[in-house]
């Protein structure tokens, strides 16, 4: 299995991003390589959140543009939403305490806890310093 980080998400879904085609490639070659394409559902509701955004994208998507990919991106036979558990979340607490990570590293970090916590140990993703710090993940860039 293979984490997809929003910022992925993202790259694939704006075909005028200056990471699309590297991006796609990548994750191509993934399925090619036979690893399913896991995320929690958090990092569904921030790509929402991020694509619409008219102050980071000229033009934003439309929320229905952005759920009609993101839904079509989760219909995918290869692809599957993790849910959150007890241990991911006790694995986030621990993390946040051992590291001694701020407010902004919450989401990051439950993100990689969930990821963790279901077996995954490969991880894509543009921000690959975010995940450095639990050195459980294999982390592929674009």
């Amino acid at each position: 299995m293979t984490g997809i980080d929003c910022n992925i998400l993202v790259q694939l879904a704006l075909a005028d991003h200056p990471m699309n085609q590297a991006t796609t490639a990548l994750v191509r070659t993934e399925v090619q390589k036979g690893y399913d394409l896991v995320l929690p559902p958090h990092i569904v509701t921030e790509f929402l959140h991020v694509v619409t955004d008219d102050r980071r994208f000229t033009p934003p998507f439309t929320m229905p543009e952005a759920v009609d990919w993101i839904e079509d991106f989760l219909a995918r036979p290869n692809v599957r939403v993790l849910e959150p558990t007890q241990m991911s979340l006790q694995q986030t607490f621990f993390w946040m305490r051992e590291f001694k990570l701020g407010r902004k590293r919450i989401l990051d970090t439950h993100f990689a806890a969930i990821l963790h916590s279901n077996g995954v140990n490969r991880l894509i993703t543009s921000n690959p310093a975010d995940f450095t710090v639990f050195d459980v993940f294999e982390i592929v860039t674009p």
